[in-house]
């Protein structure tokens, strides 16, 4: 067995970073970046009003300062809507009616806003002073142009996806999705809607691991259970070649049925590590085919899913360009005390725990690698270190999200 923190190392040193493409716009929610993405402007390319209101110079209206008693009456030059730039210069005693959006005319710095005053027909009355830049947005004070708005290997969320649009890109360049085919072994799975004998049970890790492999960002195919059987096994190989990825669950251990190993190695894999010290999970295997990277996870729910997280997820992450593979992780503090037989690092599903200030978590109760409510039911790995047997409540504790970023 080797450590976790190797066996992530040769994973990643394994992984290389996909070529790019260029996607519309509207198709890069979810995906990576490429490159740096520079504003091509100033954003927003021009001093606007933030509010409704009258574009002034503030000093005039200082008298408004003490309130109704005393106000300010300024001529109105014009109504300014969004949309439009005003070739009027704003003058002592002037102002201009101007709507949220609309560049600030020539000669005024600031904007009363349209509650504090009253319109009486050429001019205006207000009861309040402004200050200089008061309701107004600058040239550039978002960025400017030339400025790095987004850096390569960041994922593309919606408010990015607004950043791209400010900076004016209608195409973007984007790491290709790694193509992952996942298999699913042996004669005691069976696929949701099949007839089940006595005997076996459900097949919940070929869906579950393909919808994380989506998650996560690949182009995920599920290509269904290989029986225990070498024929069987090999066809199902001979169909997953052209993936980058290849994971498979179940099979991995040392029972007289676990046959992937050696049907990897027979049909070229190359063996990079199999078993880590890690808890749950042990009987992972890795190994390349090429440029393929081929996983070989437990048979258990808990432990398969477990396992992708660790090892699987940061490959994916890796070949997309992210600049930290992997789930994110976190610090939190104990909410309970753990009680561990040392040995190996390991991973406990935790839940988080909403009362009290701060980020608090608490290990899930039932921690069986065969038990799936438990990864339903967390959002966190606890990370314990191999030689440490107990951590008592209130002590902080490293965390891995398993959702989210």
């Amino acid at each position: 067995m080797i450590e976790y923190s190797d066996a992530r190392s040769l994973v990643l040193s394994a992984a290389r970073v996909l070529p790019s493409e260029s996607v519309l716009l509207a198709a890069a929610l979810g995906r990576t970046l490429a490159r740096h993405v520079q504003a091509r402007e100033d954003i927003p390319p021009f001093t606007k009003a933030t509010m409704d209101g009258y574009a002034v110079r503030a000093a005039d209206t200082r008298p408004a300062a003490k309130g109704h008693e005393e106000t300010v009456v300024l001529e109105v030059l014009e109504d300014l809507p969004a949309g439009r730039r005003s070739r009027k210069t704003v003058g002592a005693g002037q102002a201009v009616r101007i709507m949220t959006g609309a560049p600030l005319p020539a000669g005024a710095d600031a904007v009363v806003m349209v509650e504090h005053s009253e319109k009486r027909a050429c001019r205006v009355v207000l009861r309040r002073e402004v200050r200089p830049g008061e309701n107004i947005g600058q040239a550039g004070e978002d960025l400017k142009k030339g400025e790095t708005a987004l850096e390569r290997g960041t994922l593309v969320g919606p408010a990015e996806i607004g950043m791209l649009a400010a900076a004016g890109l209608a195409r973007v360049a984007v790491a290709r999705r790694p193509k992952l085919a996942v298999i699913a072994t042996g004669d005691e799975i069976v696929e949701p809607g099949k007839r089940k004998r006595s005997g076996q049970i459900r097949n919940a890790n070929g869906p579950a691991l393909t919808a994380m492999a989506a998650e996560a960002g690949a182009e995920a195919v599920y290509l269904g259970i290989a029986h225990d059987r070498a024929s069987s096994l090999a066809a199902k190989l001979r169909r997953a070649k052209a993936a980058d990825i290849l994971v498979l669950s179940g099979g991995v251990s040392v029972g007289d049925y676990d046959l992937v190993k050696s049907e990897l190695e027979a049909s070229g894999v190359k063996p990079v590590f199999w078993q880590v010290r890690i808890k749950p999970g042990k009987p992972v295997f890795f190994g390349v085919r090429g440029r393929q990277l081929v996983f070989g996870l437990p048979g258990n729910p808990t432990s398969a899913m477990v396992t992708f997280l660790l090892f699987v997820r940061p490959a994916v992450d890796r070949m997309l360009g992210r600049a930290i593979p992997g789930p994110a992780a976190g610090r939190a503090v104990l909410a309970s005390d753990i009680v561990l037989k040392p040995g190996r690092t390991q991973f406990l599903r935790g839940v988080i725990m909403r009362e009290g200030p701060g980020l608090r978590v608490a290990p899930y109760t039932d921690q069986k690698s065969g038990v799936l409510r438990s990864m339903v039911h967390s959002r966190v790995l606890i990370v314990v270190p191999a030689e440490v047997s107990g951590i008592e409540a209130g002590r902080e504790v490293e965390i891995l999200f398993m959702d989210g970023r």
